[in-house]
């Protein structure tokens, strides 16, 4: 292995990055349709003790891949506040892990409305793009959102029903975190949940280019807003059209 695949977030030097929607990313995104249709196959025809050592499995597994960033961090030494777990995908981990120990309805509610579409438009629109394909920290990205995005999918399965009333009961809890996250970016320059800039590359970026900064905000409420009308709205619709034919 050369010295490009040790390269953290800090060490990287630029020009080193992978092209978006180049070969490389198309062959993670077909290897996440593969595993969630996988899992999916495998997960509705097990037993109910069968689907519970696969969550715990894929919880397990999000928990190393975590810890392995760590890892590549302490070997690069070039540790900043941006590495710890405050993105939503790395606190949707611990999500994940709590819920496979003791399963939560509202944990789960989260996974679906929240954690599956974050995934999701992170693997479509990576922002880790300035990191080589061949590169330990890259694969411990695409591997995290892969079982990130897995997990929710599969929890339909394991007799969750997805309820909006719920999850408008569970949003409130959630504002704590993001006050808390907002102010730490404020303090340590890091931009977790987007709060403090767009990024690049994403759809906050186009809001970005029409609103500035900090009017791309708006955009994360229409966004989730999208992501919601297609998670319930779409399944409700389908049952109503189902029971009239």
């Amino acid at each position: 292995m050369g010295e490009s695949f040790w390269y953290t977030d800090v060490t990287v030097p630029q020009g080193m990055g992978f092209s978006p929607g180049g070969t490389g990313h198309l062959l993670w995104l077909l290897t996440a349709a593969v595993v969630c249709v996988g899992g999916v196959l495998l997960f509705r025809g097990g037993s109910a003790a069968r689907r519970r050592r696969m969550l715990r499995g894929i919880a397990i597994l999000l928990l190393a891949d975590e810890l392995l960033k760590y890892v590549l961090v302490g070997i690069s030494g070039a540790f900043w506040p941006g590495c710890l777990p405050l993105h939503l995908c790395s606190i949707n981990i611990f999500v994940i892990l709590a819920d496979s120990i003791r399963p939560d309805l509202r944990l789960r509610e989260l996974l679906w409305a929240v954690c599956m579409p974050g995934a999701f438009f992170a693997l479509v629109f990576p922002g880790w793009v300035y990191l080589p394909m061949v590169n330990a920290m890259n694969i411990h990205r695409f591997t995290a959102h892969i079982l990130l995005l897995l997990y929710p999918i599969l929890l339909p399965l394991d007799g969750f029903r997805p309820r909006f009333s719920r999850l408008l009961r569970t949003l409130p809890w959630c504002l704590p975190v993001l006050v808390g996250v907002y102010l730490f970016n404020r303090v340590y320059g890091t931009n977790f949940f987007f709060l403090a800039w767009a990024g690049e590359g994403n759809p906050l970026a186009l809001f970005a280019s029409w609103l500035g900064s900090p009017g791309y905000l708006l955009g994360i409420p229409v966004i989730a807003g999208a992501c919601w009308a297609a998670l319930y709205g779409l399944p409700r619709l389908a049952r109503r059209m189902g029971r009239r034919t």
